[in-house]
């Protein structure tokens, strides 16, 4: 008996489709039956699962490419209960932390078929559920948003799997923690052995000013150690006005010698009113941000930030979420990671390449 080849199955296949109706849209049995294996073995080729050949996997991921396959999430739904979307719930994507982050667990959601349901606000997921009658996801990642996806917990009445992502620890969800503390302290120490004897924390809310926040809370306990008096810089107002109320504050207070700023967007129109001002960055004040941000190290005088490790943050948080759907009842997980201060000329050292 003659053996058929793979592309024989293929051309086959698309033959198979456009005779019998060319609007019909290519289903998973299709993709399975030119791939030449079974509807379970297309399925977990596709999301990534089971114990599939990584040949076969790449072929059937071709061949759904090249027709065009596109998963039935309501069919999808009705047969396992899920819905193959994962609510993200986060800060306005004005922020480089929440747009980097967000991005990053895009990706990782779509490399398992998933889609991300971004959402900002009590209100949209109040909206969401309410419109629904559930919270007509699989799960739900929130970041630094722990105060509205209570919503999401009690939805229909059952637990919905979350995880949390933020610089404190719940006790009661899933959470991935990230310590700021360690690499805040490495940057105030570096101001204070290089003689820097007025060091202000720079801000632009009441929240990130209490004590409470890990930034505020660690630079007022290095300030009472080092025998300083603390000066935290609340400037209450929009990011875009921090350079020229920055210069208002230092024409009535006269101009600190260091800045921690609260990131790295702060740190940037710090740089700036500190220029306009005639001050030099590292000479008169050495200055540090939070986030991360890779072009700081392109201005004049590279900026020092202090960096998450955002691919292991999203990636961890991923994982539980996946565990904690599946097994409602898994053990309660946590990880707690470490930022690292990444030092350039700003702190008046070069930078650890």
């Amino acid at each position: 008996m003659a053996r058929t080849s793979s592309k024989q199955l293929d051309a086959s296949f698309s033959e198979q489709v456009s005779v019998q109706d060319s609007h019909r849209r290519v289903t998973l049995q299709d993709v399975a039956r030119a791939a030449g294996v079974n509807v379970s073995t297309a399925s977990d080729a596709l999301k990534g699962t089971g114990r599939v050949a990584e040949a076969t996997r790449e072929k059937v991921r071709r061949i759904a490419a090249e027709h065009k396959y596109i998963p039935n999430m309501a069919a999808r739904a009705l047969v396992t209960g899920r819905t193959g979307t994962v609510a993200v719930v986060s800060g306005s994507l004005n922020h480089y932390y929440y747009a980097n982050l967000v991005s990053l667990l895009e990706i990782q959601l779509a490399a398992h078929n998933h889609k991300t349901l971004l959402l900002h606000s009590r209100q949209e997921v109040h909206d969401l559920i309410t419109a629904t009658g559930s919270a007509a996801v699989d799960g739900v990642i929130a970041i630094d948003m722990y105060h509205i996806v209570d919503e999401f917990l009690r939805a229909d009445n059952k637990v919905q799997p979350c995880v949390f992502i933020g610089t404190y620890s719940p006790s009661s969800v899933d959470h991935v923690t990230v310590d700021l503390s360690e690499a805040v302290e490495e940057a105030l120490g570096i101001m204070l052995a290089q003689g820097r004897k007025r060091i202000a924390y720079l801000v632009d809310s009441a929240p990130m000013a209490s004590a409470t926040e890990v930034r505020a809370g660690t630079y007022l306990s290095v300030m009472e150690k080092a025998g300083q008096k603390p000066e935290i810089i609340n400037l209450l107002t929009s990011p875009r006005l921090i350079r020229q109320q920055l210069k208002l504050y230092i024409a009535e207070h006269g101009c600190p010698d260091g800045l921690l700023c609260l990131n790295d967007e702060t740190a940037i129109y710090a740089y700036r009113a500190l220029l306009d001002l005639g001050y030099t960055v590292p000479d008169d004040v050495l200055l540090v941000g939070c986030d991360g941000m890779h072009y700081l190290e392109f201005f004049e005088t590279p900026i020092s930030t202090i960096a998450q490790p955002m691919d292991e943050i999203c990636a961890l948080a991923w994982q539980f979420l996946q565990r904690r759907i599946a097994n409602p009842a898994h053990p309660f997980q946590q990880a707690n990671l470490k930022a690292h201060l990444i030092p350039r000329e700003s702190l008046g050292i070069s930078a650890k390449e």
